[in-house]
């Protein structure tokens, strides 16, 4: 029968169960050689023995640190890449790729990919675990991180009060270390003030150019190689360059160089400064030939208190559990849609293998009630969602958080087995337990004793599965015989939850299929399809909404980030005067505006810069910005979660593409090499490649904001228009200088919307850049370009005036086939007749009833001969064009 191996909650007896640093009988005994007394052996190990190696405890040695929390205890290992030190049904796994991305690692550096976990748990950071584990273990690891106390900091927030953080840390003495100097407490504090999340120039030069050779017995003989590499100036350069424009792509360097000595003055220090809850048990000096030595972690006395007086977080968290004969497969594949569902809500996930009380493979059924038992054990006080292996998410974009917002007072949530109809009648297959209720906590506790009752020799007995007695038999009597209990109980129809055609989770009964393979089968096919449907959009079954949604994505699986919105800055009242004063000296109120920019035209016609200055401040959430910056009707559309998604995806796809056309990240292949791991790039890593690649400050315009975006580092919040607008003004500056105009080129711009591919193309250069626009779009773009330049936007109207050779380049986005054909065949006519060389078109040429493609236009007008044309690189469906004059 499996079973666990208790642990004392008293951390007295814990620590005093650690081998000490200096064990005087252990280090005769492992030095036989040594012809000392005992007590002589301390002071023997201080003049000679430590700097010659000599291990005096058995926890300097990496396998005796493993073992000593290998023994049944729940365990987070971080970073096990193809070699985890732990396996086991209570081993959780921490990395920051998947298992599938380990194994493509392991490829690519000649490791064995079948040494690779089947699942990693938990993919990124310590900050998505949301339970405490009995002892965490990081062999490697804790020198790659970028904010060392940060990641301290995350490992006390999930040691249970008696735990262990174990440590095998490179010494750099005896690693290709050696060369670097020693970190010190002010280089770990400098990388915590700055709240640093990626290797800093330092440590990735550090890597490239100061590293010498890892062999330990060389170290330990002497051979330290050359201290000056002959080739560190290109090692330099190879360096700057991986930081700077590879971004997206994971740079392995250590950030922090210790040796026992330093990391023992560091962890203490940080300990009496309180920037910790950690302290040390224990630091376990390096063994002769070896180039790492061992530490033990665990909480001080006040965190110890904190652990025990609060309770864990609420919050959702979703339980899954299988035998490992028969149901492991179908768990393997359910599994998958869960954790993804979580990982986009922000719910938690465990799972477990096994049998926890049984004896025969059947009686994982019972796994539930022990599992809902360590969870009130562990004082979490949230919803827990149990699923069994065979039941699945339907759909991914299901607002769990909000259907469970106003059932606080229920102690479960069950769907009816459809069979009795009586209220106790219920499916045990998909079960939401309120433990933030008393009568949730009871439920699980009486589910608990009833368990308990089943004596091990009625287990052993029941090789098959039980009629009476079973899981879902002893819920159904709780429910009918507590009625206080069946109160608090609510009892969802099958069309919710557990049924065929549920529409949040769904079940693959037993009776649904003939055999096991036909259920899994099946569960693999229906996963297969939520997931497409819900990460990608892409199904035979979707409608031709759904279908045009998915073509606008470059990468169709990937990072969906939160959608937010960007705060509004303060009114400009000033500048608005102006606006309001130039609008109406150019006959602003004869010219028209949509209606739904009618608010903006009644204050600037009525000379209201107070409301002007507060509806543009605000344009991102503004009926006046529909069409160009989002506006009201967008922010009214994302209240739909499924939308918000949608322009989530989209927005970062755009990102990542912007980032590939730039060149900070490598296009991938479908045909070979590494494939689906752009779209997987931390969105502020990206923008960061993407501004370090432009060589400028693309932070958004100070003016203006209360659009819907995604958040990409420094508090900036990026519209989708404003990825539009940088690829554009990146496209003119390249143009501008491939025609030999530099930043001397003068640009018009006709239709120039909100004005943001202007504002970015002054970011890069182009100062001579000119608007020609409506007279209440001219004053939305000389609002948002408040301090951004010397540009004043003018009249449409005044485009036609313009002298001879004083305009090079003429540029339009997303308008010239929607103007009347006339209108726009006249504008082109009179850039030729200007004189203007180049004409730069980004449009769709999928042309509506009275509309046509600008290729049209531009026969129709003459003058120009296409020079150069292709998809764009951000927008599915437009093309770029260059044209020039004949």
């Amino acid at each position: 029968m499996a079973t666990q191996t208790p642990f004392t909650d008293d951390p007295a007896v814990a620590v005093a169960d650690l081998p000490p640093a200096f064990d005087a009988d252990y280090y005769l005994s492992a030095n036989p050689d040594l012809a000392i007394a005992a007590d002589a052996a301390a002071d023997h190990y201080a003049a000679t023995g430590r700097a010659e190696g000599r291990i005096a405890s058995p926890l300097a040695l990496r396998e005796n640190l493993i073992g000593l929390i290998a023994d049944g205890r729940s365990v987070l290992e971080i970073g096990p890449f193809c070699r985890p030190l732990l396996r086991g049904p209570n081993i959780a796994y921490l990395d920051v790729l998947d298992a599938a991305q380990l194994r493509a690692r392991a490829v690519e550096v000649g490791a064995d990919p079948a040494g690779c976990p089947a699942h990693i748990d938990y993919v990124g950071g310590l900050e998505q675990v949301r339970r405490r584990f009995d002892a965490v273990i990081s062999s490697h690891a804790i020198e790659h991180q970028p904010d060392l106390i940060h990641h301290l900091q995350q490992i006390e927030r999930i040691l249970r009060a008696d735990g262990l953080f174990c440590l095998i840390v490179p010494d750099k003495r005896y690693c290709f270390d050696h060369h670097i100097a020693e970190s010190t407490i002010a280089d770990v504090i400098e990388a915590h003030r700055e709240q640093r999340r990626r290797h800093s120039l330092a440590s990735v030069i550090e890597h490239h150019a100061l590293t010498t050779h890892n062999d330990p017995r060389l170290h330990w003989a002497g051979d330290h190689g050359p201290a000056v590499r002959a080739d560190r100036v290109a090692q330099v350069e190879k360096a700057m360059r991986s930081h700077d424009f590879n971004p997206g792509r994971y740079i392995d360097v250590h950030a922090w160089y210790f040796t026992p000595d330093s990391f023992r003055t560091t962890i203490e220090t940080l300990t009496e400064l309180g920037l910790i809850g950690l302290e040390l048990a224990g630091v376990y000096d390096t063994a002769h030939g070896r180039n790492e030595f061992c530490a033990v972690l665990r909480l001080g006395a006040a965190a110890r208190a904190r652990v025990r007086e609060a309770r864990d977080e609420g919050g959702v968290l979703f339980l899954q559990t299988a035998d490992a004969e028969h149901y492991a497969p179908m768990l393997a594949i359910t599994a998958a849609g869960v954790r993804e569902y979580c990982r986009r809500h922000g719910f938690g996930y465990e799972s477990f293998l096994g049998v926890k009380r049984g004896f025969h493979p059947w009686q994982a059924t019972f796994n539930r009630i022990p599992m809902l038992e360590e969870l009130v054990a562990r004082g979490f006080t949230g919803w827990a969602v149990y699923l069994d292996a065979d039941a699945y998410i339907q759909d991914l974009d299901f607002d769990l958080a909000a259907y469970l917002a106003d059932k606080g007072d229920r102690a479960a949530i069950f769907a009816t087995s459809g069979v009795t109809g009586e209220h106790w009648d219920v499916n045990a297959g998909v079960a939401l337990i309120n433990l933030g209720h008393p009568l949730g906590r009871e439920l699980v506790a009486r589910w608990s004793a009833a368990f308990a009752a089943h004596s091990d020799e009625t287990l052993r007995g029941a090789v098959e599965w039980m009629g009476a007695g079973n899981d879902q038999d002893l819920l159904h009597k709780i429910l009918e015989r507590d009625e206080a209990i069946a109160r608090a109980v609510l009892v969802e129809p099958m069309s919710l939850l557990n049924g065929p055609d549920a529409r949040f989770i769904r079940q693959q009964l037993r009776t649904l299929g003939p055999t096991l393979e036909a259920r899994t089968d099946a569960l693999a096919e229906a996963v297969s399809l939520a997931l497409r449907r819900g990460g990608n959009m892409r199904s035979a079954l979707m409608t031709d909404a759904d279908q045009r949604w998915a073509a606008r994505f470059a990468h169709p699986e990937g990072r969906i980030p939160e959608l937010v919105e960007a705060p509004v800055p303060d009114p400009l009242p000033a500048v608005a005067a102006g606006i309001a004063a130039a609008w109406s000296a150019a006959g602003g109120g004869d010219a028209g505006w949509p209606a739904y920019q009618q608010v903006l035209a009644d204050g600037l016609r009525a000379n209201d810069a107070a409301t002007v200055a507060a509806e543009l401040a605000g344009l991102g959430r503004s009926q006046a910005a529909q069409g160009f910056l989002g506006g009201a009707r967008q922010h009214a559309r994302a209240r739909d979660r499924g939308f918000a998604r949608r322009l989530a995806g989209w927005t970062y796809d755009k990102l990542v593409s912007l980032a590939e056309a730039v060149g900070v990240l490598p296009l991938e292949n479908p045909e070979n090499g590494r494939w689906g791991e752009n779209a997987l790039t931390d969105p502020a890593e990206l923008f960061a490649g993407v501004e370090a690649a432009l060589g400028v400050d693309l932070a958004p315009p100070a003016s203006v904001g209360g659009h819907l975006g995604i958040a990409v580092g420094r508090g900036i919040v990026l519209h989708m228009r404003m990825l539009d607008a940088i690829h554009a003004a990146w496209r003119l500056r390249q143009l501008a200088d491939t025609a030999g105009l530099g930043n001397d080129a003068r640009i018009a711009e006709i239709d120039g919307g909100a004005g943001l591919t202007a504002y970015y193309a002054l970011r890069l250069g182009l100062t001579r850049y000119r608007l020609f626009d409506t007279p209440t779009m001219n004053a939305i773009q000389a609002y948002l370009l408040a301090g951004a330049g010397p540009l004043q936007p003018e009249p449409l109207a005044d485009f036609a005036a313009q002298p001879p050779g004083s305009i090079d380049i003429l540029f339009n986005a997303d308008t010239l086939p929607g103007m009347k054909q006339a209108a726009a065949v006249a504008h082109l006519r009179d850039a030729a007749r200007i004189g203007i060389r180049h004409v730069f078109s980004i449009n769709h040429e999928a042309a509506a009833p009275g509309q046509a493609p600008v290729s049209d236009l531009l026969r129709e007008a003459g003058g120009y001969r296409l020079a150069a044309r292709h998809r764009h690189w951000l927008r599915a469906g437009y093309v770029e064009e260059h044209y020039l004059l004949v």
